[in-house]
């Protein structure tokens, strides 16, 4: 049996008050908010995350207990077992059998329809939370990064043309979104399921739309075909507003990355708008 992660130690107890003494602890793969595990126990299988202060998630542990155990109901998303507030600590059921998806995965046409089909019942669920507000993140971003001073003359325009696209958004009604949707935090087993509820706020649904074609360059077909699953075939596929909501994302993501340069150096580029 390999030997658990040495920075585990630290919170072994408090899994074990929670769910049991673990047996054997695997790194999973991780965002930047927190690393998680796949922690085993005599009561059984789960993952746990640890969430890092100052990450910039917006629902702690506390907060994604409540907002899972809704989702779990709904079968949107694994359910909540246990939290720590103290140890910044989320437990939640391992889904047997369900992997994360990779973008390569993600862009079969079946896929993006079975997505559409997990977030419009996303969308769907009563749930009261922050509304989504881009320019209020965009501030906290250039903060981190070193101020306005500290930004390129081509960032100053940037940092002005997210607030106003944020202005463009604020009339449309909200709705529960996930606001990451990136490949990683799907899994694919019985269904599909979203994880890493990290980001989540109140937003028109198109933000969720944008936010899985920016997070997985979406090609112009694909962008087709994931409108028509999600609005229907009859519907548009895509609204007339969903361009500048893309275009919000994208900026929102590229000040993210430049105020994440801790974040890793491949994480990072991937975010960054260095071509417009």
């Amino acid at each position: 049996m390999p030997a658990p992660p040495p920075e585990t130690e630290s919170f072994r107890a408090t899994v074990a008050r929670l769910v049991g003494a673990p047996r054997r602890i695997e790194a999973l793969p991780s965002g930047t908010t927190g690393p998680s595990y796949r922690v085993e126990t005599a009561s059984g299988r789960y993952v746990v995350k640890r969430f890092v202060p100052g990450s910039g998630a917006l629902l702690g542990p506390a907060e994604q207990f409540e907002l899972l155990g809704v989702l779990a109901d709904a079968d949107i998303a694994p359910r909540p077992v246990a939290f720590d507030r103290d140890e910044r600590l989320l437990v939640t059921e391992f889904l047997d059998g369900a992997a994360p998806l990779s973008s390569g995965s993600l862009r079969r046409s079946e896929t993006i329809e079975a997505v559409a089909r997990c977030l419009q019942g996303l969308h769907a669920v009563p749930f009261e939370l922050p509304r989504f507000a881009p320019a209020v993140y965009a501030e906290r971003y250039v903060a981190a990064a070193g101020g306005l001073r500290s930004l390129s003359a081509r960032d100053h325009e940037r940092y002005d043309e997210l607030r106003e696209l944020a202005r463009s958004l604020d009339p449309h009604p909200a709705v529960l979104c996930h606001n990451d949707l990136l490949a990683g935090n799907l899994l694919a087993g019985d269904g599909i399921k979203l994880i890493d509820f990290d980001y989540a706020v109140a937003a028109p649904p198109v933000v969720d739309l944008a936010s899985l074609a920016v997070m997985n360059r979406f090609s112009a077909s694909e962008l087709t075909a994931l409108g028509r699953a999600y609005f229907g075939r009859r519907a548009p596929s895509m609204p007339p507003e969903f361009a500048g909501v893309q275009r919000l994302v994208r900026l929102l993501a590229h000040f993210w990355a430049l105020a994440s340069r801790d974040a890793g150096a491949a994480i990072v580029a991937q975010y960054r708008i260095d071509d417009d």
